[in-house]
């Protein structure tokens, strides 16, 4: 008997942990809706760290990520479920992400770039 796919697992900082909470019960996502929105969290984060802005440019992949989460997980998550996880609208999630990252910019200074 074929196992059922498992549902990604989606992480978010302790102090998003409400937020996401709350976005599960207001949406009310099955497991297709939650692993079609992961996987295009997980590709619209890629293409932006890809096209990240110069002052994130001494951020890794792994770190841009977890700027992202500490910043956006909720708003991200809730874009990507209110989407379907639809592959086409990457663009629009990745406008998203730039946008939050923006605005936590400028609040906070970016990161420094390493010396030698």
């Amino acid at each position: 008997m074929p196992k059922p796919p498992t549902t990604p697992a989606f992480t978010a900082p302790e102090h998003h942990l409400g937020e996401v909470a709350l976005i599960l019960l207001t949406r009310a996502p099955d497991d297709t809706a939650l692993r079609k929105a992961a996987s295009l969290i997980d590709n619209a984060a890629v293409a932006a760290w890809a096209l990240r802005p110069d002052t994130l440019l001494p951020l890794t992949q792994e770190q841009y990520r977890q700027l992202l989460d500490y910043f956006a997980a909720p708003d991200i998550f809730d874009l990507a479920l209110y989407l379907g996880g639809d592959r086409t609208q990457i663009r629009t999630l990745m406008d998203h992400i730039a946008a939050q990252l923006d605005d936590a910019l400028s609040h906070y200074p970016a990161p420094a770039q390493p010396t030698e």
